[in-house]
């Protein structure tokens, strides 16, 4: 079967990928010679109107109860997001990029035709936080190869609203000597997750303002989790947050403790200036800050709607 690609509206894709994260991809084929196995691809991106970076640091392996064959290949799904959820304590910003797995088992040399309906209704799902989602794919294993060489791979980004598929060329993708954040050696030695982060510690103004913005989230984005990052101690919020239009942004309301008390500030990438003006902004609280990111995201829904009834 061969993929119908076209380029995207983002002339550039280009891929960073850890040396250290394809070693483990490849371990974990090895360890599979019989069945397909896979796991989810972590990391970074930098996305605007004429590029898209991808930076992935790490993988999550399939889990304890991922289930293989030959041809299909499940993942354990309520392990790998509390792995997920872990991480998101060290870094904040840490993102799902997307998903691997392997057909070297069956010498199928491209996605699949239900990799592509998987993908694509992942892609275009209303609460899946970013605009693209990358598929790393290892073909088949090289015959007398050893290291990195001795599996073959494919890269490729579904976009949101696109049927078709962008493949990233070799020339486009990099390998870097970036330290891998997961799987850890504790757990590649002994099979288990993180420890807990710590519960947050807060106090006077903070216990306050948090439990009015939960009062306030709970109705107008269900979906938004209180966080807390293990190394620095920030604590924020994340979630989808839905627009007009039926779309969802994945955001991030930080909390700040400055000389006039504590702030908000939402974070959000790829956007117009005058939300970028309003990531700047400090917040009395996390609701002050999305109520103001959703009126200005959905103004620039309209704007763009009267724009393409009068052209």
């Amino acid at each position: 079967m061969k993929l119908e690609t076209v380029k995207s509206d983002l002339p550039v894709v280009r891929i960073e990928l850890a040396a250290d994260v394809l070693h483990s991809v490849f371990e974990e084929c090895d360890r599979h010679e019989r069945d397909e196995t896979g796991g989810r691809v972590i990391g970074h991106f930098a996305m605007n109107h004429d590029a898209l970076a991808i930076r992935v640091t790490g993988v999550i392996e399939p889990g304890p109860k991922a289930r293989r064959t030959s041809t299909s290949f499940f993942q354990d799904g309520d392990y790998q997001t509390d792995v997920f959820r872990r991480l998101e304590t060290r870094d904040a910003s840490i993102e799902h990029l997307g998903n691997w797995h392997t057909h070297h088992v069956n010498g199928y040399p491209t996605l699949s035709a239900g990799d592509l309906a998987t993908y694509r209704r992942i892609v275009n799902h209303k609460l899946h936080n970013t605009d693209f989602f990358y598929a790393l794919l290892v073909t088949h294993r090289n015959t007398g190869q050893h290291g990195l060489a001795r599996y073959a791979v494919r890269h490729y980004v579904f976009f949101r609203g696109k049927d078709h598929v962008h493949e990233v060329p070799s020339r486009d993708v990099r390998l870097t000597d970036h330290p891998r954040i997961w799987p850890t050696q504790r757990v590649l030695s002994e099979g288990g997750p993180p420890e807990h982060p710590p519960e947050p510690d807060a106090t006077g103004d903070a216990v306050a303002v948090r439990a009015q913005d939960q009062s306030v989230l709970r109705v107008l984005c269900p979906s938004f989790e209180p966080r807390l990052t293990a190394r620095t101690g920030t604590f924020f919020w994340k979630g989808p947050l839905s627009l007009v239009d039926g779309s969802a942004k994945h955001i991030r309301v930080v909390e700040v403790r400055t000389e006039d008390g504590l702030r908000y500030y939402p974070v959000l990438t790829a956007v117009s200036p005058h939300v970028a003006q309003l990531c700047e902004t400090p917040f009395r609280s996390a609701g002050d800050a999305v109520r103001a990111l959703e009126l200005q995201l959905n103004r620039e829904i309209y704007d763009s709607a009267l724009r393409g009834a009068k052209a």
